[in-house]
């Protein structure tokens, strides 16, 4: 290759280098002047370069209601809400804490943080379809993957799904322990691990092991009791409840000698540098028969490049749009009364992933 066209290939990748981190940057710096509060909706559009801000949050699934702090929680960084529904005249209801924060664009940087902000819809969506679909999840060992600073689905799973056990993950620190307290709130501190996840260590660890290992990379057996930790308390505003802030090495270690029947995602498919991280760590840390649910919009091509990289590792995807009758309802309604909803940015598409029957030999 002559010297000249070199110069050329080299000046083009740094353009596109540029335009990348430009588009970055421009992203966050809306995203975070937007944020007028914690539960101020956004929506980010991934497809082009600019940032979509709208005012679409919630399906209106669950009834959510303001709860009064407990003696020692400080109002100014969080707030307790109590979400409710009705099913087949049953009432379900769990208590979340939400975080009272603005944040800021060096906060925000980067996948981790954006589920500090709120309860995005696609986790509510998950939520409500695991309580009408209680028997996925029944005497079976959950991991939910970054679920921001709720866990809506996996808490929702903990309380009324009978599981054996339920991990629940994000790769942020404040949302883990803001997740703590959650559990500790509703009583599940004996059954439920939280923990700091970041797919791009875990993947790590997953490959670095398949290398040097012979045999499985995690066995199938484990205690049924694997899952239990301490009676987190650490509720009044501090961020040190047993994560340290250089990421989820310590924590990586609770979850990664284990394997889980459901696992859960939603709304995490954005950040296209995270996509085969996250795939790999489905992949690894699901049983052969288990079944990894993920819900997030269209958002332009993210879904469909995370389904296709599903099913390169080795995954059967089924693609279900239409999954709940009242989530379709009310798809339909607010197509046809609210400019402000955009079903390529807001309506959670379904993904169920299994793995493939593999055939033994004769």
């Amino acid at each position: 290759m002559s010297e000249e066209k070199s110069n050329e290939i080299d000046e083009e990748k740094m353009t596109i280098a540029r335009k990348e981190n430009k588009t970055a940057q421009r992203r966050w710096r809306i995203l975070a002047k937007a944020l007028i509060g914690p539960q101020e909706p956004i929506s980010i559009d991934s497809t082009g370069d600019e940032v979509s801000v709208r005012r679409f949050t919630s399906f209106d699934l669950l009834r959510v209601g303001r709860m009064e702090n407990g003696i020692t929680e400080q109002p100014e960084f969080a707030s307790w809400y109590e979400y409710s529904t009705v099913l087949e005249n049953k009432l379900f209801t769990v208590q979340i804490r939400r975080l009272n924060k603005n944040f800021t664009a060096n906060e925000l940087i980067g996948f981790n943080n954006t589920g500090n902000i709120c309860v995005w819809p696609s986790e509510e969506c998950l939520a409500y379809y695991l309580l009408k679909n209680r028997q996925l999840c029944r005497n079976r060992r959950v991991l939910e993957l970054g679920g921001g600073m709720s866990c809506l689905a996996g808490v929702i799973a903990a309380k009324y799904c009978e599981p054996r056990g339920v991990a629940l993950t994000d790769g942020n620190v404040t949302s883990v322990n803001n997740v703590r307290c959650i559990v500790v709130r509703n009583g599940m501190a004996d059954f439920v691990e939280c923990g700091v996840v970041q797919w791009a260590k875990a993947a790590r660890a997953i490959r670095a092991a398949s290398r040097s290992l012979v045999g499985p990379v995690f066995p199938r057996s484990h205690p049924h009791n694997a899952l239990r930790v301490k009676n987190w308390n650490n509720c009044d505003g501090s961020d040190d409840g047993g994560v340290d802030d250089s990421g989820s090495g310590r924590d990586l270690g609770k979850f990664a000698g284990k394997l889980y029947d459901v696992i859960l995602c939603a709304d995490c498919l954005f950040f296209d540098e995270a996509r085969s991280d996250l795939v790999e760590t489905i992949y690894s840390w699901l049983t052969n028969d288990g079944v990894a649910l993920v819900m997030a919009p269209r958002r332009g091509s993210t879904f469909q490049k995370f389904a296709e990289a599903a099913i390169k590792r080795g995954f059967l995807a089924r693609q279900i749009d239409r999954y709940d009758g009242k989530i379709w309802s009310r798809h339909l309604e607010l197509l046809e009364h609210s400019q402000e909803y955009c079903p390529d940015l807001h309506y959670p598409i379904l993904l169920e992933l299994t793995k493939k029957k593999k055939t033994l030999p004769g």
